[in-house]
């Protein structure tokens, strides 16, 4: 029973820990990528240098936004009784606005790396998709802020759920100042980014253990 228990809770906990792992591996190919150049003359050379790690942080992009999914699913299930409306609303926001813009992002970024027939990719294009990519990005940074915030409050009331909120509370504010990428260092970047996926992992599992104790709780009551 104990081994099933076990085994129960890791597969709960493998959606978190995929998606944490994919989106830091796309974060950090994104920072080993130099920002644009200024001058719009460059920008195809640009491209072409550094084609390969774009077209490997588009696949993995994809990929992370998939397996967030389930992950979201599981941290504000509709169909459980007495769910807080907070959390219901924050997973509204990832369902709703989250993954349709992490998934344009990925067609953007898809549409600079990968030839589309024979449209030629002008400098004018490449001007209006690296746009449209940061303000995706902006917008992003802030919706993740509001739902990690709203994820916070709504475990405040449960075991160990203060730590919850406070690490809600710190992300939240990691992810405001991630929202302004052209005001910030690579470094500084990097380092608000990662606190998605930090996040993700460490509320995802605590989730599962949350559930577990609960779930042990009312068969001692039962039994």
């Amino acid at each position: 029973m104990v081994q099933i228990k076990n085994n129960n809770s890791f597969w709960k906990g493998f959606p978190f820990l995929i998606a944490s792992l994919l989106f830091a591996t796309y974060y950090i190919l994104l920072y080993l990528v130099p920002s644009p150049p200024s001058d719009s003359s460059l920008l195809n050379e640009w491209i072409t240098k550094w084609k390969t790690y774009l077209q490997i942080a588009d696949e993995i992009l994809i990929f992370a936004t998939l397996s967030l999914l389930p992950s979201i699913y599981s941290l504000a299930n509709p169909k459980k009784e007495n769910e807080s409306p907070a959390a219901l609303f924050a997973s509204g926001l990832f369902f709703l606005l989250v993954v349709p813009m992490f998934v344009l992002v990925d067609l953007l970024l898809g549409r600079l790396v990968y030839p589309v027939n024979v449209y030629p990719l002008t400098v004018d294009t490449i001007v209006f998709l690296l746009s449209l990519i940061t303000g995706t990005l902006h917008m992003i940074s802030l919706v993740l802020a509001l739902a990690i915030l709203l994820y916070g409050i709504s475990f405040r009331s449960k075991t160990g759920g203060g730590l919850v909120l406070s690490l809600g509370i710190l992300v939240f504010g990691f992810q405001i100042i991630a929202s302004y990428p052209w005001l910030l260092s690579p470094r500084v970047l990097l380092f608000c980014q990662l606190s998605f996926p930090i996040w993700l992992f460490s509320t995802g599992f605590y989730s599962v253990k949350n559930e577990n104790r609960s779930s042990k709780k009312n068969q001692t009551e039962l039994s």
